[in-house]
């Protein structure tokens, strides 16, 4: 009686035909995993933030004015502009220790700690920082990110001081008028 050594070329073929299957089932939901995990971190970071703003506009009046977006890209490896001074109480212009805010206390408040803004950075484009501007009068806010770069088209995701969920647009975002 002959023994058989190894495995034939159809039980190879069976095996390899079950890998693929299953590497193009998971891999898929692996990437919009990680698309579900990069959304939800900027969306954490933006609650943070909104967070500090609500408490800006409590004792100010108005939310941390931004009229420069180029100077407000802010997160990993990125400058901070107006916005981030101004809520974290460093170099700010309003919420200078010289002010008072309309509850009494003297200016130079940290809404938010520097480094919790230096820990911040894009999930999707990491050489791109989060981008923060204000209406004019600063009743309104808007907190973005660049999520995609397809061609020549880049996709958006913010978040208003009126709509707390992320919301995705191809346009560069606006503050609420």
């Amino acid at each position: 009686m002959k023994q058989r050594k190894g495995f034939t070329l159809i039980e190879l073929m069976i095996v390899i035909a079950i890998i693929i299957i299953l590497a193009a089932i998971a891999i898929p939901n692996y990437l919009r995993m990680t698309d579900r995990a990069r959304r939800s971190r900027v969306a954490g970071d933006f609650t943070s933030l909104a967070t500090a703003n609500e408490a800006y506009l409590v004792d100010w009046g108005y939310y941390p004015k931004g009229t420069d977006i180029s100077n407000d890209a802010f997160g990993k490896g990125i400058t901070a502009g107006p916005y981030v001074k101004e809520i974290t109480g460093s170099g700010a212009t309003h919420n200078a220790p010289s002010n008072i805010t309309l509850t009494g206390e003297a200016g130079g408040i940290d809404y938010i700690k520097a480094g919790t803004i230096a820990a911040m950075y894009n999930p999707f484009i990491p050489t791109e920082g989060y981008y923060y501007s204000s209406g004019g009068e600063g009743n309104h806010w808007v907190l973005y990110v660049k999520e995609k770069i397809a061609g020549s088209t880049a996709t958006y995701l913010y978040r208003t001081d009126m709509v707390t969920d992320l919301t995705e647009t191809t346009t560069v975002p606006v503050p609420p008028s």
